[in-house]
């Protein structure tokens, strides 16, 4: 009677055992891919879905009993991920493009407010005018006229003679 009690004792030792060893490999493949997983996505697919790419390495590394943390990164975490993908994918963010730093929008080109106008050498200059009230529309220092382009010059005509 003491074969057959024991021989139950080790086909229950059997099967935790391998239950046990499925269950740390499976843990530590699911590791290993989850971390791959987490590595391969830019900091700004992080950014955009407001979570900490390092504090997911170290939960899923440092923390990684029966493989819990890799669970709730896969079924939660880069559902997000892939959300903000999808949708930077379509533009849903605007015009730009996607960096490491985050995404990047298009610079929007200076205009000239309405009633400007650029000259030749580029700066938006006002073609005068009043406003109500009497005030003038012209920028104070804005093509000055030549008289005073004259005398605002870093040499006067007399210190220029004094040098000769």
């Amino acid at each position: 009677m003491l074969v057959a009690d024991n021989t139950g004792l080790g086909t229950g030792l059997a099967i935790f055992f391998i239950a046990w060893a499925v269950i740390g490999i499976g843990s530590l493949v699911f590791l290993i891919v989850a971390l791959v997983d987490i590595a391969k996505r830019p900091d700004w697919q992080w950014k955009m879905a407001g979570q900490e790419k390092i504090l997911w390495l170290l939960l899923v590394i440092l923390v990684n009993f029966l493989a819990i943390p890799s669970l709730i990164y896969w079924f939660n975490i880069r559902k997000k991920l892939q959300a903000v993908e999808a949708a930077a994918a379509k533009g849903q963010y605007g015009p730009g493009h996607m960096t490491y730093g985050g995404w990047e929008p298009v610079p929007t080109p200076a205009m000239a407010p309405a009633g400007w106008y650029a000259d030749t050498s580029g700066q938006a200059h006002s073609g005068g005018g009043t406003e109500p009230g009497g005030r003038s529309t012209r920028r104070r220092g804005a093509n000055p006229p030549p008289s005073r382009l004259a005398a605002q010059a870093p040499w006067p005509a007399a210190t220029a003679a004094s040098r000769a």
